[in-house]
């Protein structure tokens, strides 16, 4: 059956930027490493298959520092391509199990040693010479870009193929001008606060708490923002009450708090069920 899908692959990236926030202690209820690694896993799925522009960690507890540190490290090794991984990620033992995680393949991560023109791809510099920066981009021989202005070596760009004989060629674009997404970038705050404090054009919590979901009005919300953050409580602790530990109401700081999975059949929603169920919403209201 020769069938093509109406979806383009590499998917557009969605008019509205969409981050979301997770708490450090998001896999302190997993009693081993393996088992947080697995949890971290799912999520960065989770995230790559809706597009997610950012993965914010959040800490929410003065414990999980260790957590926090073990989200961070499994995500970003997640997101670099699978041929910079040996280059630009320290060993560490946080890393220990990410060799059971199922491999990401978000548009970032090409699958073949072959480019074209027209091609994106993420690369490391590995040697300047005069006005030119070789760069490592995952094929059997490195690009040659121009080089700009405090480009040095060990820096990662991002390269546009712009010819591919005798030698490649490309230019340096910035991640916000590749036309298609590319996966998501990571980041780190010391509390919900300091994520707050950040220009959102919209701010939603999820609750089983929340209020029921309006599709209508929050397709109208989310399609009205430029950025949009979305976040989430820990397995044994709600969004309410880590807002009310440092000192904020929750409906107050959120614009809207809602339950994006009413009548739940299980006592408790796991994490990263709950962004699956959450970002699902999003992906079918932006069309």
């Amino acid at each position: 059956m020769n069938m093509k899908s109406p979806y383009p692959y590499p998917p557009p990236r969605r008019k509205t930027y969409l981050a979301i926030a997770i708490p450090s202690s998001t896999v302190s209820n997993e009693p081993t490493l393996e088992l947080k690694t697995l949890k971290v896993g799912f999520i960065a799925r989770a995230a790559s298959i809706h597009r997610v522009d950012e993965i914010i960690v959040y800490k929410d507890k003065r414990q999980t520092e260790f957590d926090a540190e073990l989200i961070v490290d499994i995500l970003e090794y997640l997101r670099t391509p699978p041929y910079l991984r040996k280059l630009i990620v320290p060993l560490k033992q946080n890393l220990r199990f990410v060799g059971i995680l199922p491999p990401l393949q978000t548009p970032n991560h090409p699958q073949t040693r072959s480019t074209k023109v027209g091609e994106y791809r993420e690369g490391l510099i590995i040697e300047i010479v005069k006005s030119k920066a070789i760069v490592n981009i995952g094929l059997n021989k490195p690009a040659i870009v121009k080089a700009r202005k405090g480009l040095r070596k060990g820096d990662l760009v991002i390269v546009k193929i712009v010819k591919t004989t005798p030698r490649v060629y490309g230019e340096l674009v910035q991640f916000s001008k590749v036309p298609y997404y590319f996966g998501y970038n990571v980041s780190y705050y010391d509390s919900l606060s300091e994520v707050l404090k950040e220009k959102w054009d919209l701010k939603i919590a999820t609750s089983k708490y929340g209020e029921p979901v309006s599709l209508e009005k929050l397709r109208e919300k989310y399609l009205n923002a430029r950025s949009v953050l979305v976040a989430f409580g820990a397995p044994k602790e709600g969004l309410w009450d880590i807002a009310a530990r440092e000192g904020l109401i929750l409906n107050e700081v959120f614009d809207i708090v809602i339950n994006m999975i009413p009548y739940q059949g299980v006592e408790v929603v796991r994490t990263e069920e709950a962004i699956h169920a959450t970002l699902e919403v999003f992906s079918l209201i932006e069309k």
